[in-house]
């Protein structure tokens, strides 16, 4: 599946990654997904664009649709457990203007209830979030090693 929605065991950190070609219909029914009644389901997240991740069949519109099916997941979240904080992970300048897009639009929304920062690696994102350097090994070996992706960002 080119969208992986899941959380690292044993860490408070859900990851978003996105590899392959994704299509708009894959795009739009990801927020259904993610069920914030989860427990596994928590503020902190990480998107991963692997490198190879193709982006092109999304275009604003479809931005503006996840969105908007997206809102009340966090809503839901932060609700239940906090404020979310995401940081955004991708060396890929084919999908920078995407990010770039997507980060404007909710940024801009006083409605919408997370401000994605962006990282350069999947380290840098979990440092971002606080975690120690024995646990973003964790983070990235999860990510290399169970998804069977190498995310976008290191080297």
């Amino acid at each position: 599946m080119p969208i992986a929605i899941g959380a690292v065991p044993g860490l408070d950190l859900n990851y978003l990654v996105f590899s392959g070609k994704v299509t708009r219909p894959e795009a739009l029914a990801f927020p259904a997904r993610i069920d914030p009644d989860r427990p596994d389901v928590g503020r902190r997240w990480v998107t991963v664009f692997e490198s190879g991740a193709d982006l092109s069949d999304l275009d604003a519109d479809c931005l503006l649709a996840v969105k908007e099916r997206l809102l009340p997941v966090v809503v839901r979240i932060g609700a239940a457990k906090g404020p979310t904080r995401s940081v955004l992970v991708s060396n890929s300048k084919y999908n920078d203007h995407l990010m770039d897009c997507w980060r404007t639009m909710v940024s801009a929304d006083p409605e919408y209830p997370s401000d994605p920062e962006t990282a350069a690696s999947v380290r840098e994102a979990c440092a971002r979030h606080g975690l120690a350097a024995s646990e973003i090994t964790r983070v990235e070996s999860f990510l290399e090693h169970r998804l069977g992706i190498r995310p976008a960002g290191e080297t």
